[in-house]
């Protein structure tokens, strides 16, 4: 049996890790005080510089998830960002299970299986995919108000 993915795969094949990434933005010039989560995707095979330069395109838009509204309660929330992100990723099922061809650097044309590596979110994005509550901890049993020296900022010293 293969230790990875990657020995699984055929001759001449190879693994694309794609990155997914997330952060809000303030809408406020277009449409008031608004915010809505932008979600780029980019793949782990670009060299770094590549991925951040804008000229290039390392980065695509892929969807921009909306802030709901007030009323609906958490799960509805959770259940209206997995649909969500599922309708958006879902062009890469057909990929990751068949392969598709890519001309690669080489020249030559090599079969490749995308997967998803890693989600790039500050906390608060965090919190919202894992459905942790925002200011707790997902491994400690204890309530944040209970932690010494939690939300607690040392006094600021003003030179006189």
């Amino acid at each position: 049996m293969a230790d990875t993915f990657q020995e699984s795969l055929p001759d001449g094949s190879t693994v694309v890790p794609v990155i997914l990434g997330s952060d809000k933005t303030m809408l406020s010039i277009l449409s008031g005080d608004r915010s809505a989560w932008p979600v780029y995707l980019s793949i782990g095979n670009l060299s770094k510089a590549k991925r951040r330069s804008v000229k290039l395109n390392g980065l695509i838009l892929i969807g921009l998830l909306p802030r709901c509204p007030n009323g609906p309660k958490t799960h509805t929330i959770n259940i209206a960002y997995e649909e969500s992100m599922a309708t958006m990723l879902r062009p890469l099922e057909e990929p990751a299970k068949s392969r598709i061809k890519v001309l690669c650097a080489d020249g030559r044309t090599h079969h490749a299986y995308p997967r998803i590596a890693s989600f790039l979110a500050d906390y608060p994005e965090q919190c919202n995919i894992t459905g942790v509550k925002y200011g707790w901890c997902p491994r400690c049993e204890i309530d944040p108000d209970d932690m010494p020296g939690f939300n607690r900022r040392p006094r600021r010293r003003h030179p006189q």
